[in-house]
């Protein structure tokens, strides 16, 4: 089985200002895009029959703003809008395509830290809504509430700048689906993850003044 599997992701901090010699208030804004395609080669009645998969696209915006109120402790919220639409390779007009808004308040803790490094880790809620829709206009209602914890390490390069990198997270999301038309027909589901793919990579510069 072959797959093409393409993944860009921007993450640009907008601002970050020093308050006190110990606390910092910073801004992050995030964009990422995603588009994954490919082929599946499949044995049928002795023969290799090749398909082409459903096209996947997501894109992505978000800001985070957060405040260091002692040298190794800050709390934050970050607020993120995400779309994601896959196709029908044979039938492009066939489709299904979801809307996420989360808001996720978080607490930092940091660890390690020096006149270099800040390694850490974020606790944080999850808080999210949207809907999904389908071709046929059939549509479904869907809330989120959760616990992720993400590592976080930061490295500053110079007095003023810095870059921050973030990889992995364990998580619980109750996930509840509801029929837009029927509210009384729902799905329930109760998720733990452990995401160590370079999905959970990201990247981050900052600016402190």
């Amino acid at each position: 089985m072959k797959k093409v599997f393409k993944t860009i992701a921007l993450v640009a901090v907008l601002a970050a200002a020093s308050t006190t010699a110990n606390a910092q208030l910073y801004l992050t804004g995030s964009v990422s895009m995603e588009s994954q395609s490919g082929k599946s080669e499949d044995e049928i009645a002795g023969a290799t029959v090749t398909q082409d998969k459903d096209p996947e696209n997501e894109f992505s915006l978000g800001a985070e703003v957060g405040y260091y109120f002692a040298e190794n402790m800050a709390f934050g919220a970050d607020i993120t809008y995400s779309h994601w639409k896959r196709k029908n390779a044979n039938d492009k007009k066939v489709w299904y395509a979801e809307n996420r808004v989360y808001i996720n308040p978080y607490f930092r803790f940091d660890f390690v830290t020096n006149d270099k490094i800040s390694l850490g880790a974020k606790a944080e809620a999850i808080l999210g809504f949207g809907k999904d829709k389908d071709n046929d206009n059939d549509q479904r209602k869907v809330s989120e509430l959760g616990a992720r914890i993400i590592p976080v390490l930061n490295y500053k390069f110079t007095p003023n700048w810095s870059a921050g990198v973030t990889f992995g997270s364990l998580s619980y999301k109750h996930n509840v689906e509801k029929d837009a038309n029927n509210e009384k027909n729902k799905d329930i589901n109760n998720t733990w993850n452990c995401d160590l793919t370079l999905r959970s990579l990201t990247f981050s510069v900052v600016y402190t003044f």
